[in-house]
């Protein structure tokens, strides 16, 4: 530019000013000041603007406007030797070198303690350097021009929590969504810091997800299941689902609706799971016995029962009750459980010990698939692999309709990358897309594992787009889809169950 330039000296908020690291006033040319709603403040072109305003204006080059002027002069020169050190931290972060970076950022903040840009980018370094305690005071120094900023707020609770100031870091997060409330990194702090839970309110709907006080949880679901008419097959879902995140206060409740709204034996032993998950062994105790003379024939009222007589210390009982689930049904897997593995279901040694017995047991029962899964469970424990695929695959024999029981077995072939066994095991079946998605997520596995990407790719969309599944295993399958796409061809993992 050159000497006939006509220049404009505009005010800029102070708060906007220390925010951005700009001196409070800018020469800008008045060619360009109708522009600069579209265009805004860049750094560089700011710069540009300030070294021709010093060097060839009338008023920068005039010795009594700079004196008159002397502190604004100051913040000009300030903000054009800055930009040398902007370069250099850019570029050190780039590099990944934060050491350097934060040399520069220091240099910064030297030459201008204002420069509030600055100091967020300084005190974000440290953090990551896990310098929390210097993190803290360059946030603290900052807070005037950043208040109401959600992102600020978000990080400034972060350096919080490192520092073991969870209450105040509460505060932060409660700032942040009040400036923008649905700010994910909020959201997802508080569900860490256990203030807010996450949950879906319909687990088969992604859009059903929401956030809700960890405190108010139970009240919050139970008053919307109670907004209309729910069938028992509702409630099992949610009980189910809740159960799985151990929420037994919430699945209590769904068990407590469900039972009488038909659920059956499923939400019977729920409410007495639920309340000993809850600790009210007590409750439960008593709830079992009433369920078990109610329900005679049930084994799964002798296993809750069971369970509920250990929970408070009447051992030859709660060994009664499990002996009678056995005599009601010998292949049930709790009841085999708690009868002949050790409390620590990885214990080799106690695994080890318990086989006999389990072995006895299984050949007085030869026709139950239940006691092969078993000890078949029992020989992957203790290593003995191909024992374990031949039970397993005796008691499918025994049980050719229980996908549960298939899918386990195709889950330990895929282990041992006998793959083609479980596609010739799918071939038999006529009906996939109807299975259990377990059966089918372990086909797909098995398609990868021999190189078929296509057929792997379609059954996993297909376990996508089953809006009967919970939304997590569905997730986790387009994931699947997505890793494909990008190239990867490993078997994905199953979500857990």
């Amino acid at each position: 530019m050159s000497q006939e330039t006509e220049w404009v000296l505009i005010g800029i908020d102070d708060k906007i000013a220390k925010k951005q690291g700009i001196p409070p006033r800018i020469p800008v040319p008045k060619s360009e000041f109708e522009g600069l709603a579209d265009k805004g403040l860049q750094g560089d072109t700011v710069r540009t603007w300030i070294k021709d305003f010093l060097t060839n204006s009338e008023p920068g080059k005039s010795g009594v406007w700079r004196k008159q002027n002397h502190d604004l002069v100051s913040k000009l020169e300030a903000f054009v030797d800055k930009g040398s050190a902007w370069d250099k931290a850019q570029k050190a972060f780039a590099e990944g070198d934060y050491d350097k970076a934060m040399a520069s950022l220091k240099r910064i903040v030297t030459m201008d303690p204002d420069d509030h840009a600055a100091r967020m980018n300084l005190g974000s370094a440290l953090a990551n350097a896990k310098n929390y305690v210097d993190a803290q005071k360059h946030f603290k120094a900052i807070r005037s021009s950043f208040a109401g900023d959600a992102d600020y707020h978000v990080a400034y609770a972060q350096i919080l929590v490192a520092l073991d100031n969870r209450d105040e870091a509460t505060n932060e997060l409660v700032l942040a969504l009040e400036a923008k409330p649905d700010h994910q990194g909020a959201l997802d702090a508080l569900v860490t810091l256990g203030v807010l839970i996450a949950v879906y309110e319909n687990p088969h709907d992604a859009t059903s997800l929401t956030y809700v006080r960890a405190d108010s949880l139970v009240e919050y679901l139970t008053g919307e299941w109670d907004k209309e008419p729910r069938d028992g097959k509702f409630f099992l879902e949610q009980l189910t689902y809740h159960e799985r995140e151990n929420r037994f206060d919430v699945a209590l409740a769904a068990a407590e609706r469900g039972a009488a709204a038909g659920g059956g034996e499923r939400a019977e032993l729920a409410r007495i799971s639920s309340l000993r998950g809850l600790k009210r062994h007590d409750e439960a105790l008593a709830l079992a016995k009433e369920y078990a003379a109610r329900a005679p024939s049930s084994a799964g009222a002798q296993t809750e029962l069971c369970q509920s007589l250990h929970a408070v210390g009447q051992a030859d009982a709660a060994r009664a009750a499990v002996e009678e689930a056995l005599r009601l049904a010998p292949g049930d897997q709790i009841a085999l459980v708690l009868r002949f593995w050790p409390s620590d279901r990885n214990d080799v040694q106690g695994v080890h010990q318990a086989m006999p017995a389990m072995t006895a047991f299984a050949e007085a029962h030869p026709n139950e698939p239940g006691v092969w899964r078993s000890l078949a469970r029992a020989m992957v424990v203790v290593g003995r692999e191909d024992d374990a695929l031949a039970l397993f695959a005796k008691a499918v024999a025994l049980a050719p309709d229980d996908d549960d029981m298939r899918a386990e077995y195709w889950s330990e072939l895929g282990k041992n990358q006998e793959f083609e066994a479980i596609l010739a095991d799918a071939a038999k079946l006529t009906d996939m897309a109807k299975r259990d998605w377990k059966l089918r997520w372990n086909e797909a596995e098995a398609y990868l594992g021999v190189g078929k990407h296509l057929e792997a790719r379609a059954v996993f969309s297909g376990i996508n787009f089953d809006e009967s599944l919970h939304v997590d295993v569905r997730k986790r399958a387009k994931r699947a889809v997505s890793t494909m796409d990008r190239g990867g061809g490993g078997p994905a993992a199953a979500p857990a169950t």
